[in-house]
C-alpha cells in the first residue's frame, strides 16, 4: 500500500512539474539553423539540432528532402557525415489518402488547440531583415512584413495561455544590400501533465480509428 502511495505522489509531482523548451531558428540567405532544447527540473537537459527540411515541388509530385549533418565539436569542427534522403509522393493516391484521414486530422487539431491553451510563453523575439535593389520598394515591403508579423503573432498569442511575456518584433530594412534574414528566439513552459493528457487523447483516437487488432499488429 505504501508503495502505491509513493508512486501516486511521484506521478503527481511529475505531472505538476514544468517542462521548459528553448526554440531557436535562424535563416541567413540559404543557411538555416534550427535548435531545440528541453529542460526538466534543471537537471535533465536534452538538446537537438533538427535537420534541414526542404520541400521541392514538381509538376506531378512533391518530394520531401531531408538533410542531416553530424559535426565534431570544437573550433576545428569537421563534417563527419552528410546524408540526403528523398521521399516522393504520388499525387493522386496520396490526395485520396489525405481526404480519408481528414476527420482524424480535424480531431488532432482540436486536441492540439487545447494543448496550446496550457502553453506559457516566457520569451518571444522575432526579427526579420529585408533588402532589395530599390530603396522605395524596401521601405514598402518592410511595412507589409511588419503588418504580417503583427497579425501572425497576434493570432498565435490568442491560442496560448494569457498573461506572460510580451512579444518583441523587429523589422530591419537594408537599403544597401539585397537579401532576407530572419531569427526566432522563444522559451515555452508546459506542465508534464498536460503533455501526458494530450498524448493519451491521441492514443485513444488512434486505437478507435485503427482498432485494437490493427494496433497489435503494428506493435509486433
Amino acid at each position: 500500500m505504501l508503495i502505491l502511495v509513493v508512486i501516486a505522489l511521484l506521478l503527481a509531482l511529475v505531472s505538476l512539474s514544468w517542462l521548459k523548451i528553448y526554440l531557436k531558428y535562424q535563416r541567413t540567405e540559404d543557411d538555416d539553423r534550427l535548435s531545440l532544447e528541453i529542460v526538466f527540473w534543471r537537471f535533465f537537459n536534452y538538446k537537438i539540432d533538427i535537420p534541414i527540411i526542404m520541400l521541392k515541388q514538381k509538376l506531378t509530385s512533391v518530394s520531401l528532402i531531408t538533410r542531416t549533418e553530424l559535426e565534431t565539436g570544437g573550433i576545428d569542427s569537421k563534417e563527419l557525415r552528410g546524408q540526403s534522403r528523398e521521399y516522393k509522393v504520388d499525387s493522386l493516391r496520396d490526395i485520396q489518402h489525405i481526404i480519408e484521414h481528414l476527420p482524424y486530422l480535424k480531431m488532432i487539431i482540436i486536441d492540439f488547440s487545447q494543448f496550446l491553451r496550457h502553453l506559457r510563453l516566457e520569451r518571444f523575439v522575432w526579427r526579420i531583415g529585408i533588402g532589395t535593389p530599390d530603396a522605395a520598394a524596401t521601405g514598402i515591403l518592410s511595412g507589409i512584413v511588419w503588418a504580417l508579423m503583427g497579425n501572425v503573432t497576434s493570432f498565435f498569442y490568442q491560442q496560448i495561455a494569457a498573461g506572460w511575456a510580451a512579444p518583441e518584433l523587429k523589422v530591419e530594412p537594408n537599403f544597401k544590400k539585397e537579401g532576407f534574414t530572419t531569427s526566432l528566439d522563444c522559451i515555452f513552459k508546459i506542465r508534464v501533465g498536460n503533455i501526458m493528457v494530450t498524448g493519451l487523447k491521441l492514443l485513444k483516437k488512434k486505437v478507435l480509428r485503427r482498432g485494437v487488432k490493427n494496433l497489435g499488429r503494428t506493435s509486433d
